[in-house]
């Protein structure tokens, strides 16, 4: 690869063909870059899904470089029936919303592992901190909240939703036991199995599947089928003959 992109940096090579995983990797400045084809695989979906506008762009972003060149051409070659998605995509706009909520009770296990919150109120603080904070008030349909959550103004709703997620994720850790969570208080104490989950980077789905399967005696067989069903190893391919 190192030889390749140094050749291609040299103008020795005059056109570079990667996979679409290399290209994210790639950072080489070129006059045209070209998308032939906008299906990837998803591990996690086991199927294939149409590569990303914002994945789109920043491939296109190689092209016509200021420093290096003053024109820049991406083409993108798709099927007929997307071509109208991609040129609206291109086109205007897109606001990139935020993630956060899905990954909430890992961060929210770290935080308290750190010691920079132990309330439900610290964590809600800590929440508005966040880019998904500020996407909620911009957006608050997208995000689930509805007009009849709380009363009054946009900023009570989106304080009230948010105190609804933190006590979600709160519940959900005290659950599998990696905190505990006193309801009537709000304080979180982060337990041994949580600053374990937080210091090795376990997810809390791989934590649950681990204390619903664990028992003391376990077969070698069984043992690696628990470690086969961690969320860690969720993406990683398995050719036919193994």
């Amino acid at each position: 690869r190192t030889l390749v992109e140094d050749l291609f940096t040299r103008k020795l090579a005059q056109v570079l063909v990667c996979t679409a995983t290399l290209a994210w990797g790639v950072n080489l400045p070129a006059r045209a870059v070209i998308i032939k084809g906008t299906q990837v695989y998803d591990a996690e979906k086991s199927s294939f899904v149409d590569i990303g506008i914002l994945d789109v762009l920043q491939i296109f972003g190689r092209a016509g470089r200021p420093q290096y060149d003053n024109v820049g051409e991406g083409i993108i070659i798709t099927t007929h029936d997307k071509l109208s998605h991609y040129l609206s995509l291109l086109t205007r706009q897109k606001p990139i919303e935020s993630q956060f909520i899905d990954k909430l009770a890992d961060n929210l296990n770290a935080e308290l592992v750190l010691g920079t919150v132990t309330s439900v109120e610290e964590a809600v603080q800590w929440l508005r901190y966040t880019y998904l904070y500020v996407r909620m008030h911009a957006s608050p349909l997208t995000y689930g909240i509805k007009s009849q959550i709380g009363t009054g103004d946009k900023l009570s709703r989106v304080d009230t939703f948010c105190h609804e997620l933190i006590t979600k994720a709160a519940t959900d850790l005290d659950k599998i036991k990696m905190v505990r969570f006193d309801q009537r208080t709000g304080f979180i104490f982060p337990t041994d199995l949580g600053r374990t989950a937080s210091h090795y980077y376990i997810k809390f789905e791989s934590i649950e599947i681990i204390g619903e399967t664990m028992t003391p005696h376990l077969d070698d067989v069984s043992l690696f089928s628990l470690i086969s069903k961690a969320k860690e190893f969720e993406q990683v391919k398995v050719r036919d003959e193994q």
